[in-house]
């Protein structure tokens, strides 16, 4: 057996450890304890961080009411009136009225086709406007032989290429109108031929009974111009 010489302090040895068994159960009432303090600890703390929201909150303060001020009344633009410009005096009744000075010989015409004179019947003055020479056929409805006289004078003007008129002796509405235009006066033939020229010169009268070739030579020296009116019948 090896000696000890170790000569200093001897270090002491661990010391076992406690192992007692400790109960670490918490009693039913702590819990339910610590538990309510919870609660009321949360509750509280959520009432106090409500609180200092509301008090962090600016406050908006109304602003002082603005009274209305009337603005002054601007009266309202209008046109400047016009001057009344002083009416033009009248022309003298004597400047504005000129005189007209129609000679009375010369009769007044209508235009429809060719110019036609305005005295003469209606029926004789829209066969001038549509034809230069009319022959017109003047009969008696009571004669036989007139019937055969108007055939022969509607042939010749036929024949003469010249417009044609029957008229009534008895129709005072025509018949009276170209008696009182006669050259000289008198009645109309009857039977008879008249030769108008237009614008209504009486060309050629022919007296009594005139066959077709007689009232064609009327009609085509009336065309050239001439002029006869003393009844008798036409020659070339």
């Amino acid at each position: 057996m090896r000696p000890n010489h170790s000569s200093g302090p001897v270090k002491p040895g661990r010391v076992a450890a406690d192992t007692t068994h400790v109960d670490l159960t918490v009693s039913r009432t702590v819990r339910v304890a610590a538990l309510a303090g919870l609660v009321l600890a949360l509750v509280g703390g959520g009432y106090t961080l409500m609180l200092g929201r509301s008090s962090s909150e600016p406050v908006p303060v109304p602003s002082p009411a603005r009274h209305a001020t009337a603005s002054p009344a601007v009266p309202a633009a209008t046109a400047p009136a016009r001057p009344a410009v002083p009416a033009t005096p009248a022309k003298s009744a004597k400047s504005a009225t000129k005189p007209t000075t129609e000679s009375a010989a010369k009769p007044a015409t209508a235009h429809r086709g060719h110019l036609v004179d305005s005295r003469l019947p209606a029926p004789l003055q829209w066969a001038l406007s549509q034809h230069r020479i009319v022959v017109v056929a003047l009969y008696n409805p009571h004669a036989d032989v007139d019937s055969i006289a108007v055939a022969e004078a509607h042939a010749g003007a036929r024949d003469a290429k010249a417009g044609f008129l029957l008229v009534n002796v008895m129709n005072n509405k025509v018949a009276g109108i170209l008696t009182g235009l006669l050259p000289g006066g008198g009645l109309l033939p009857d039977p008879g031929v008249l030769v108008y020229r237009a614008p209504g010169t009486l060309a050629f009268r022919l007296d009594g009974f005139q066959d077709r070739d007689a009232v064609a030579q009327a009609a085509t020296n009336a065309k050239a111009g001439q002029t006869d009116t003393s009844g008798s019948p036409a020659t070339p």
